[in-house]
C-alpha cells in the first residue's frame, strides 16, 4: 500500500494547486545559466532593508514577461504572474504583487542613472564568454522603428534624452517619427555585443564616430575583436584616426573624389571579361591611415546595375519628355520669352537632348479658349488678336514612347 510521504495516507494534501509554466521555465533557466541576476545585482546593489525583490530579479521578470507573448502593459505584470510559479521563476519569497509597475518603474531608473548602454555592454561580454562563441568579426550597423501619432517629449538639454522625431528611414516610412538602434553584432551567434538607442534624426557618420571612441577599450579588453565591419558611413577621414587600435572593413564611398578616380582607372582592366568576376588590391593612404582598397567586379552586380541605371533613367526620361511636350503645348505672346523658356529647359534637363528646335507664329483667334496658355491661364471671357509662339523640337515627337534612349 502507498501513502502520501506528507499525510501518512493514501489522501493527498489539500493545499495542491496548479501553475502555468508553459515555455518560461526555459526563458529563466537560461537566464540564470547567463548569469544575467547576479551580474545585475552586482552593478545595482540590493538595498536589503527595503527591497523585497533586486533589480537583478526585477529585470528577470521583465524578460519572462516580453518573452510570454502577453504584449501589455508594464502595471499589468502582477496580473502576468498570478497563475505563474514566481518563486520557482524569480525566487523564494517572491509573490506576483510584488512585481507592480512601482517596482518596476524603480528598476528602469535606477538602469538608466547607471547607463543601459554600459549594463548591457557588461551582460553581451558576460554571456559571449559563457557560451564560448568565437569573436572573431563584429558588424557595426543601425536600424530604425516608426512609431504611430504626434510627436513625443519635449526638447531637453540632457544629451542622453532619446528624441522620436522624423529622420533617415530604413523601414520606408519617412512621413513618421522613430527611433535608432544601433547594434554590434557578433559573427557566430549574432549576438549584440553593444546596443545603444538613439534619437531618429542620427547622423550614422557622428554615431559610428562617437561609439569607437567611447568603447575602444572595451572593444580591445572584453570583447576581442580580430576585425570591425561596417557600411560606408565609417569611412569618413574623422572615424579613420579613431580606428589605429583595430582593424576594420568597410566599403569606400563613390562619392570620394579618390575612388572615382581609381575606378575610372581600373574599371578597363577588371572589366575586360564582362562574364568573369576579376578584382584588383591597391595600397592607399587616406586620412592619415595606410590601407588597402580592392576592387571587386562581378556579373551579378553589373547586371543589376544596368537595371536600376536603365529603370531610373527611363523614369526621369519619360518625366522630362512631358515636361517638353507641355511646353511645346504653351503659347507666348512674343519670340524672346518663347527663346527663354527653351533656354530654362535646356539648363534644368539632364536626359533629353534637343538636336534643333523651332518657333511657330501663330494668328490668334478671337475664341480665347481656342488660344490655350500665354505664359499662364487665360479665362475664356478674354478675346485677344495678334500673334504669338509655340515651340516645336524632333524630340517631342517620342514623348508618347516608353523607353526613349539618346
Amino acid at each position: 500500500m502507498a501513502v502520501h510521504v506528507e499525510t501518512h495516507s493514501m489522501v493527498s494534501p489539500a493545499y495542491y494547486t496548479s501553475r502555468n509554466l508553459n515555455h518560461l521555465g526555459l526563458v529563466s533557466g537560461m537566464v540564470d545559466e547567463l548569469g544575467i541576476v547576479n551580474l545585475i545585482d552586482r552593478c545595482l546593489p540590493k538595498d536589503e532593508e527595503k527591497q523585497i525583490v533586486s533589480c537583478g530579479q526585477a529585470v528577470k521578470a521583465m524578460i519572462i514577461n516580453g518573452l510570454g507573448f502577453h504584449h501589455r502593459a508594464l502595471y499589468l505584470t502582477p496580473h502576468f504572474f498570478q497563475d505563474k510559479p514566481v518563486d520557482r521563476l524569480l525566487g523564494e519569497g517572491i509573490e506576483a504583487a510584488h512585481i507592480n509597475d512601482d517596482l518596476l518603474g524603480r528598476t528602469l531608473d535606477a538602469i538608466f542613472h547607471y547607463d543601459p548602454t554600459r549594463l548591457y555592454g557588461q551582460i553581451a561580454s558576460q554571456a559571449v564568454l559563457h557560451l564560448g562563441l568565437n569573436l572573431h568579426a563584429g558588424h557595426l550597423d543601425t536600424t530604425s522603428f516608426h512609431v504611430d501619432g504626434n510627436s513625443y517629449g519635449h526638447p531637453s538639454d540632457d544629451s542622453r534624452v532619446i528624441h522620436i522625431t522624423r529622420g533617415y528611414s530604413r523601414d520606408h516610412r519617412p512621413d513618421l517619427n522613430q527611433i535608432v538602434l544601433e547594434l554590434i553584432c557578433e559573427g557566430q551567434a549574432g549576438i549584440p555585443l553593444l546596443m545603444t538607442s538613439l534619437s531618429g534624426n542620427s547622423n550614422d557618420k557622428v554615431v559610428f564616430r562617437e561609439t569607437i571612441r567611447t568603447y575602444i577599450n572595451q572593444y580591445n579588453s572584453d570583447w576581442k575583436l580580430d576585425y570591425l565591419v561596417a557600411d560606408s558611413a565609417l569611412y569618413t577621414a574623422e572615424t579613420l584616426a579613431n580606428l589605429s587600435q583595430i582593424k576594420w572593413i568597410t566599403r569606400v564611398p563613390e562619392t570620394l573624389t579618390l575612388a572615382r578616380d581609381f575606378i575610372g582607372e581600373m574599371a578597363p582592366d577588371i572589366m575586360a571579361k564582362r562574364d568573369e568576376m576579376a578584382m584588383q588590391s591597391l595600397c592607399v593612404w587616406y586620412g592619415g591611415v595606410r590601407q588597402r582598397w580592392v576592387f571587386v567586379y562581378s556579373p551579378e552586380a553589373y547586371q543589376r546595375a544596368l537595371k536600376s541605371c536603365q529603370k531610373s533613367f527611363v523614369k526621369k526620361t519619360t518625366a522630362e519628355l512631358h515636361a517638353f511636350e507641355k511646353l511645346c503645348g504653351e503659347s507666348f505672346a512674343c519670340e524672346a520669352d518663347a527663346d527663354n523658356a527653351l533656354l530654362n529647359f535646356k539648363k534644368n534637363s539632364s536626359t533629353p537632348r534637343l538636336s534643333s528646335h523651332r518657333l511657330t507664329p501663330l494668328r490668334a483667334m478671337d475664341d480665347a479658349g481656342a488660344l490655350g496658355k500665354i505664359n499662364g491661364r487665360i479665362p475664356g471671357s478674354i478675346k485677344l488678336k495678334g500673334d504669338y509662339f509655340r515651340a516645336s523640337s524632333p524630340i517631342s515627337e517620342c514623348c508618347n514612347r516608353r523607353v526613349v534612349l539618346f
